[in-house]
């Protein structure tokens, strides 16, 4: 699943200039990497090995041979795709009408997606998966945006039975981060992987021995550096000049595909406890609650009274 190409095209501003020479290489004749060993790329780029083995190791990549075997998949893949530019930032206009503006953000957005996918790497999405059934409980931290698809990975969690915590107060995230053990897990966001309060919170489960999954945009961070399982979003282009981007759309589809493992490797298990809450919380929203014997139920509404309030 993850492509090459695709990797070397999100880790390439974050490249030194020798690392680019090689990157930008290879990006234009991917096929190149298949027939020469690491040296001859390098002459032929005018590079040097070093700086080759250096934009693997930036990749997160075991070595040349991995980077070799990922850009075949792209060579001999069918309907190769590597020459599609990303689509520019939508200028604003106030002469801009909504079906121009929706028809930029949703390709923004398609695009967006097809490059997570392109991205993603299975192996660690599986052993994060594993990792969550495996541990005690997971604390999930994140702040900004991050915080918002941190809530929503979190409340996820709760609703197959795993005991998570969450808070958006970067003190209590932090203070939580200090009672972990090595039986727990903690699940850390952040796009940029340098947010102070995160990485204090990461460091702080790390001390206690907790297990770290990081969820940060591609490219080295001081954050998927203290991971023991890095996942990774693409660096994703402004959706506006002004600086709004698609990085929570992203982060929240590898989300959703990380709470579906977790769903998948324990079925009989998670299936149950997910209709046993979609019943509960729709029976609570029909004012039809039966919580087995308690006397206490909500009220329903008297004729005539406006839907949705609850007499007191």
């Amino acid at each position: 699943m993850t492509s090459g190409l695709a990797l070397l095209k999100e880790i390439r501003d974050s490249c030194t200039d020798s690392e680019l020479t090689i990157a930008d290489f290879l990006i234009k004749d991917p096929k190149t990497a298949l027939l020469c060993t690491i040296s001859e790329l390098a002459v032929q780029a005018g590079g040097n090995p070093s700086a080759a083995m250096r934009l693997c190791k930036r990749a997160g990549l075991s070595g040349y041979r991995e980077l070799q075997l990922m850009l075949a998949k792209d060579v001999y893949a069918q309907g190769d795709s590597q020459a599609d530019d990303p689509a520019p930032p939508i200028e604003l206009d106030s002469a801009l009408s909504v079906e121009a503006v929706a028809e930029a953000v949703v390709s923004k957005t398609r695009e967006a997606l097809e490059r997570s996918l392109a991205l993603m790497k299975p192996e660690a999405v599986e052993r994060a998966a594993r990792a969550i059934l495996a541990a005690r409980s997971v604390a999930v931290f994140g702040a900004g945006a991050s915080a918002n698809v941190a809530y929503d990975f979190f409340q996820k969690l709760t609703r197959i039975g795993i005991v998570a915590s969450f808070s958006f107060d970067a003190d209590i995230q932090i203070s939580s981060a200090c009672g972990l053990s090595p039986d727990d897990l903690a699940v850390a966001f952040s796009y940029s992987g340098r947010t102070a309060s995160t990485l204090a919170s990461a460091s702080e489960a790390k001390r206690s021995g907790a297990t770290l999954v990081s969820v940060t945009g591609v490219g080295p961070n001081p954050l998927e550096r203290r991971a023991d399982v890095a996942l990774y979003v693409p660096r994703t282009e402004p959706l506006l000049r002004t600086g709004a981007s698609l990085s929570r759309t992203t982060q929240l589809a590898l989300v959703d595909v990380l709470f579906t493992t977790v769903v998948c490797r324990s079925i009989d298990r998670s299936l149950p406890r997910l209709e046993r809450s979609m019943r509960a919380v729709h029976a609570l929203q029909d004012k039809d609650y039966d919580d087995g014997g308690s006397d206490e139920r909500p009220r329903k509404a008297p004729a005539g009274a406006p839907r949705g309030r609850r007499t007191v």
